[in-house]
C-alpha cells in the first residue's frame, strides 16, 4: 500500500459535510498526510421549461459558509469546483484523479427519497472513483427512532 499524501473531502452547506471534515481532518492526522483539501462543488442550475444559457459563469469565489467550516481545522485548503457542465459526483471523481487524492471523503446523508429520486452523491463515490472513499454516517441518535 502507498503512502498517503492527500485527503479530500466533498462538502457542502451541511452539518454532516461539517462532520465529513472533521473526520478527514482526523485521518490526515493520523496518518500523516501532507495534504488536507475541502472541496465544494457549485451544482448545476435546475431549469423548468425552456433552457437558456446562462449570461455569465457562476463565481467560483469561495462563500463565506465554507471559509467559516475551515476554520478551525489547520492547514486546509479549499477548492470551489464548478460542475456546471457535468454531473457532481463525477466531477467530483475526476477532480480527485486529477489531483492525485489518495483518500476520498464524504458524508452520507441524503434521505431515503432524495436517494431513490435523484440518486446517492456518496454512492457514486464509492462506485466510481479510483481511490478508496471514506463515507461518514450521520450520527446516530440519542433516543430510539419509533417506527410510525
Amino acid at each position: 500500500m502507498s503512502r498517503i499524501d492527500h485527503i479530500a473531502c466533498c462538502v457542502d452547506q451541511s452539518e454532516a459535510s461539517l462532520r465529513g471534515l472533521h473526520h478527514a481532518a482526523r485521518v490526515r492526522e493520523q496518518s500523516g498526510a501532507a495534504r488536507l483539501t475541502a472541496v465544494h462543488l457549485i451544482p448545476p442550475p435546475v431549469y423548468v421549461g425552456v433552457y437558456y444559457p446562462p449570461p455569465e459563469p457562476p463565481s467560483q469565489d469561495i462563500p463565506d459558509w465554507l471559509t467559516e467550516m475551515v476554520a478551525d481545522v489547520p492547514d486546509c485548503e479549499i477548492v470551489v469546483v464548478d460542475s456546471y457542465a457535468n454531473f457532481p459526483p463525477a466531477e467530483a471523481v475526476a477532480w480527485a484523479k486529477e489531483n492525485d487524492v489518495d483518500i476520498l471523503v464524504a458524508a452520507s446523508h441524503q434521505g431515503f427519497f432524495k436517494r431513490m429520486v435523484m440518486g446517492s452523491f456518496a454512492a457514486y463515490l464509492a462506485y466510481h472513483s479510483e481511490c478508496p472513499v471514506l463515507l461518514v454516517p450521520p450520527p446516530v441518535p440519542d433516543e430510539p427512532v419509533e417506527a410510525a
